[in-house]
């Protein structure tokens, strides 16, 4: 058994699970109103011995459960799975990109989750919103290039088995596209171009194809959600650790920079920087051992990648547009990225070809 609520949680499990003398405890609920799908506490640590607390024994933590809704729990289940599998699965040599964790367990028949991390509430934490300056940029692609070399095409992954895409959750995927897509296009439309609009109602019947294509070799571990808001950046914008693992999958690394580009980067910092950002990904890939990877298959691969936060934004766009301002803002700020990427890389085309 393991702590399923904030009320499981106490001194003598802390101390089992980290090692730390802790005397008592106080919690503040850090999610609550801001549209997590589960529940995130900040547990405020104090020592038998004041002179405890330090970088080895730090005075909060966080602590991530899954939410008390039975049915949002269900719904998110398979998330609940891949985030603490991640968690429990990596070598502690990935700490510094994925945060340092104490405790990760999921419950796979109830979708049950229980999470205790470091707190990264002192280091920089990224905005979609604000988007990325050139140094996070860089730091970014750098690292999850780093990350997806680790994984690339190796007998590593076999203890990764979960994260592969049946193709009974494609279509279950896919039937939800569907059905977004006319969702999507009736709120937004008026705001689209032709070709986005046609590109909404063309995409559902393209779908399982591209995502064969994505998780044909060389494939990888990618984050699936690779965007500012689940980043915290080290005071020199050089180290960047990433949260919320849950959408990890295997297929392309690229797509993790496709995203990224879509959902982190204001359209005309991407039409910047894109050209470097790619050869600092490809450089990054190639230097720590991945061949047989040329820059035209990363590009080739990379329009394709595009697809997939092009799927996220409407999927996406009825969650997040639930009367929170923020919420609004940033599907508003995506379509509006998604919309030069559409025409600059000429998306509508390329899916013609499929």
């Amino acid at each position: 058994m393991f702590p399923k609520s904030i009320s499981d949680i106490s001194n003598v499990w802390l101390k089992k699970v980290t090692g730390y003398e802790v005397k008592h405890f106080t919690f503040d609920n850090v999610s609550e109103g801001k549209g997590f799908a589960g529940e995130v506490f900040k547990l405020n640590l104090a020592y038998a011995h004041a002179d405890s607390i330090s970088n080895e024994n730090p005075c909060t933590l966080i602590v991530k459960f899954a939410s008390q809704n039975s049915g949002t729990k269900k719904l998110v289940r398979p998330y609940a799975i891949n985030e603490t599998n991640i968690y429990s699965n990596l070598p502690k040599s990935y700490e510094g990109f994925l945060p340092a964790t104490y405790y990760s367990e999921c419950d796979e028949k109830t979708g049950d989750c229980c999470i205790l991390m470091e707190d990264l509430s002192t280091k920089i934490y990224g905005d979609s919103l604000q988007g990325l300056s050139l140094a996070q940029a860089i730091a970014a692609t750098t690292s999850i290039a780093r990350f997806h070399s680790s994984f690339w095409e190796t007998s590593k992954r076999s203890q990764f088995s979960w994260l592969k895409h049946s193709k009974l959750i494609l279509r279950f995927m896919s039937r939800i596209v569907e059905q977004n897509s006319l969702i999507f296009l009736d709120s937004y439309g008026n705001r689209l171009s032709k070709e986005f609009r046609e590109l909404v109602t063309v995409y559902p019947n393209k779908m399982m194809t591209i995502w064969d294509r994505l998780m044909d070799s060389p494939s990888t571990i990618c984050h699936g959600d690779f965007r500012p808001d689940n980043f915290f950046f080290g005071d020199d914008d050089k180290s960047i650790t990433v949260i919320d693992w849950q959408l990890c999958s295997e297929m392309k690394g690229i797509v993790d920079v496709a995203y990224l580009f879509t959902w982190g980067l204001d359209e005309r910092d991407r039409k910047s920087w894109e050209s470097q950002l790619l050869a600092n990904y490809h450089d990054t890939l190639i230097s720590k051992g991945v061949k047989d990877y040329s820059k035209s298959d990363m590009h080739k691969d990379y329009i394709l990648g595009f697809f997939v936060p092009f799927q996220i934004l409407l999927v996406a766009s009825t969650a997040l547009n639930n009367g929170s301002t923020r919420g609004e803002q940033l599907i508003s700020l995506v379509i509006k990225r998604m919309q030069s990427i559409i025409d600059d890389h000429h998306l509508l085309y390329q899916i013609s070809r499929i």
